[in-house]
């Protein structure tokens, strides 16, 4: 018997994201059991003052390590989110696994797609319009026959 598309979805869906193993992890954990549950150690990892680092996953999956233990976790969460037939907008606080103090790292992206184009990052929507009216102005018409 071949298995539905729901079901496959349904499983897809609950083997997890792309970063297998970071909802294991857990405050607590040495740098070691990290690794191991995460299967590989960080693609990238950011340094900080006060001796604590963040290790990165990738962009949406972030560790804060004190003393090579775990402290906090962050994930990638998007606060929202609007389609219509013309527009579509995602806003997103990206992870960030700075210690206390360091908030003004974090980034928050938005992304706009318009039948215009794709206008990505912190979005100003006075930069848009901008935008928007110089293609529109760039755009040849033909006269009507």
């Amino acid at each position: 018997m071949r298995p539905s598309l729901l079901t496959a979805v349904l499983a897809l869906a609950a083997t997890g994201c792309a970063t297998p193993g970071f909802e294991k992890l857990y405050p607590g954990m040495t740098a070691a059991q990290v690794a191991d549950a995460m299967g590989r150690g960080p693609t990238r990892a950011q340094e900080f003052a006060d001796g604590s680092a963040a290790w990165y996953f990738d962009e949406d999956h972030c560790v804060l390590m004190r003393d090579h233990t775990l402290v906090a976790k962050s994930t990638t969460r998007t606060r929202a989110e609007m389609n219509t037939p013309v527009v579509s907008l995602k806003a997103e606080d990206k992870a960030w696994c700075g210690p206390p103090g360091t908030e003004a790292g974090a980034a928050r992206e938005q992304e706009v797609q318009t039948p215009f184009g794709t206008f990505k990052g912190t979005v100003d929507p006075a930069a848009v319009t901008e935008q928007v009216r110089n293609s529109v102005r760039s755009q040849k018409v033909p006269p009507p026959p």
